[in-house]
């Protein structure tokens, strides 16, 4: 008898593959989140971190694909994982997934984060947007990088926990003060590297950051006002998508200069400095 793991459909040359995993964990890793980790060899040697897959729905009135990041994937074991929260029919009949199902997967698309380099590395992280972070620290760690991470949600149990991200200096706000610094992850940021005066500039850094276009835009404007280049900051784009493969022009950004780009090519994890700012819009919180 053929088991759910041997029933891996190949991947197809070029782009993006397509492929029935197989549920082999599910857990509660935060309040209000789920994770899935899947067993699909080709999709955890491809995925890079920043990534993201297509997920296949079979929820009543649901047509459409769900876009998750990887929040990580482990080669070795041929497994991934996929960390969301439970806000809709699709994202609710992917949390009632147990170990045995399958799970088409599309991907890995996009485009992920630039690890390259020795510079200290910040991970900036709002509500569902750490979500993408376990497998960014995991390689910046392994490049010996130095890795800080600043993770906020709203209530203490909300947050990941920091033993998700080994190696790695973790700090913490809450909007309600139940953990670490009582405010937003974005005064954290401020607090961590104050406004520059006299010889107290911030020093040469590289900011990775994902979660809703409201903190994103706190985050740019604070890093302005601490004279951090905006070169420096790559942002995982929570743009809502359709298709993920450039058919649909549901995830058109606004560019920096005039015009658009597509999160789901160009993206979703772009240099903060080719988004025109002013323009982005609170459209998607995950």
């Amino acid at each position: 008898m053929t088991t759910a793991l041997e029933r891996i459909s190949p991947s197809p040359s070029g782009g993006g593959q397509r492929g029935g995993a197989v549920v082999v964990e599910r857990s509660v890793p935060m309040a209000g989140a789920v994770e899935l980790v899947v067993h699909h060899p080709p999709s955890a040697v491809a995925a890079a971190p920043g990534q993201f897959f297509q997920l296949a729905v079979s929820a009543p009135h649901t047509i459409l694909r769900r876009p998750y990041s990887a929040a990580w994937t482990d080669p070795a074991s041929g497994r991934v994982g996929f960390i969301f929260n439970v806000v809709g029919a699709g994202s609710s009949w992917l949390s009632g997934l147990d170990e045995g199902d399958e799970l088409d997967l599309l991907g890995p698309l996009g485009q992920g984060f630039d690890l390259e380099g020795d510079r200290p590395a910040i991970c900036v992280a709002g509500g569902l947007g750490v979500a993408v972070f376990p497998g960014v620290v995991r390689a910046l760690i392994a490049r010996g990088r130095s890795v800080v991470v600043l993770e906020g949600a709203r209530i203490a149990t909300q947050l990941l926990p920091a033993s998700r991200f080994p190696g790695a200096d973790v700090r913490v706000a809450t909007d309600d003060g139940s953990a670490g610094h009582s405010g937003s992850v974005v005064e954290l940021f401020a607090k961590y590297f104050p406004p520059p005066s006299g010889e107290g500039r911030v020093g040469a850094v590289d900011i990775l950051t994902c979660g809703p276009t409201p903190m994103l835009t706190a985050l740019i404007d604070a890093a302005l006002r601490q004279e951090i280049s905006l070169s420096s900051i790559q942002v995982a784009l929570e743009t809502p998508m359709g298709c993920g493969i450039g058919t649909c022009l549901g995830c058109a950004a606004p560019r920096a200069g005039a015009g658009y780009f597509l999160t789901c090519q160009d993206g979703p994890c772009v240099r903060a400095d080719r988004i025109a700012w002013d323009l982005m819009t609170d459209a998607f919180h995950g």
